[in-house]
């Protein structure tokens, strides 16, 4: 459950987000997390469900959640007093329940005017450079954090690189995650068992029904793809921004796997059962997750000619991942998986050149002309 934002009362302006107070976010933790403790029934109500994940803020290295984000020296204060957040909350909800699991981090992909990028707000919140580790060494009082998160929409397909070296895209992913291990390697964390790497948002838009989106066949592909590559770096767990489409009047949310009248998109079967397919030197490489992830036994298909031809069967980890590189013909055309008599998407091995693309589109207050 994700606490992102404060009442004015609690910041030092009266405006929801400069300077939360942490004694007041612990406060306000300590009753969150006693609420969905999964002892908690409401007066004339059934039994609130437990909850265990509590994630510290959103985007923090956004101007609009938090503020300060610079000092006059241009040092970034807002990870500073972030951390100040990190450990006044995480205390609160582990004294309520030792079980209870905190998520740090869930930064904004790239560096905008007054809002720094990721990796420098990483940097200074874990203090991993020798220059800042001698003023700020957190092996005293470590940020302690059991998952950190990234939101890493990708203006461009899912090898899209970034301009900005600090921004972190699904292509950066890899460097983030290294930077997370330096820090708990020189005890600037801490964690109780291996620490998650998440992505807690992430999406693109469709057309229809947004008119500068990506086309249905290509948004089912960058989906398959950016699971696999988010997987490849490290990431378990991926919360996708949207089930279903807002109206395309009222926001520029329409990423969700179902339109707004309950219809399912090419994109849902794709995140559902995700299998790529790449050309390598020596054959075909793919790679897969079966539906909820179940164990199994998955049969590979290539496709040649007009016809799907059963190149092998693969079991899959205890996580219903299954990946191998098929050292066979390259004539093939496309890939797909079955399981359990449910079939993949079919993913084409011509590789699809990458574009920009605003992820979220236009609609409401952005102008679709």
């Amino acid at each position: 459950m994700p606490i992102s934002i404060a009442p004015g009362w609690a910041t030092a302006t009266g405006d929801h987000v400069t300077k939360p107070d942490p004694a007041a976010l612990a406060a306000f933790a300590t009753a969150a997390a006693k609420r969905y403790s999964g002892h908690f029934t409401p007066p004339g109500s059934t039994l609130l469900p437990r909850v265990r994940w509590w994630q510290v803020w959103n985007e923090p290295n956004r101007d609009y959640f938090l503020m300060p984000q610079y000092d006059g020296a241009r040092r970034i204060v807002s990870a500073t007093w972030y951390r100040k957040l990190v450990a006044s909350m995480g205390a609160a909800v582990r004294a309520v329940d030792p079980t209870n699991r905190v998520i740090g981090g869930s930064l904004a992909p790239m560096a905008r005017k007054g809002k720094p990028a990721p990796l420098g707000f990483m940097r200074t919140l874990l203090c991993v450079s020798e220059k800042l580790r001698r003023t700020c060494d957190l092996r005293k009082t470590p940020v302690r954090i059991d998952v950190w998160a990234h939101h890493p929409y990708t203006p461009g397909g899912p090898s899209h690189r970034a301009s900005n070296g600090g921004d972190v895209l699904i292509s950066g992913l890899p460097k983030m995650h290294r930077i997370l291990r330096a820090a708990i390697r020189l005890g600037q964390v801490k964690t109780r068992g291996p620490i998650g790497f998440w992505a807690t948002e992430f999406g693109w838009d469709t057309r229809p029904p947004d008119p500068k989106a990506l086309p249905m066949w290509l948004h089912a592909r960058w989906t398959a793809e950016a699971l696999y590559r988010m997987w490849k770096a490290g990431i378990s767990v991926v919360t996708w921004w949207r089930v279903e489409d807002d109206p395309l009047a009222e926001t520029n949310y329409q990423s969700g796997f179902f339109t707004t009248g309950g219809e399912q998109k090419l994109s849902f079967q794709a995140f559902r059962f995700p299998t790529v397919g790449f050309r390598t030197s020596s054959g075909i490489k793919v790679w897969g997750r079966t539906p909820f992830g179940r164990r199994g036994s998955v049969g590979i298909f290539v496709r040649r000619g007009g016809a799907w031809r059963w190149i092998g069967t693969l079991s899959t980890n205890a996580y219903g991942i299954f990946q191998k590189t098929y050292r066979v013909p390259l004539r093939g055309s496309a890939v797909l998986a079955r399981f359990n008599g449910e079939k993949s998407l079919s993913f084409s091995l011509t590789p699809v050149r990458d574009r920009s693309v605003v992820p979220f589109g236009c609609g409401g207050t952005v102008p679709c002309d």
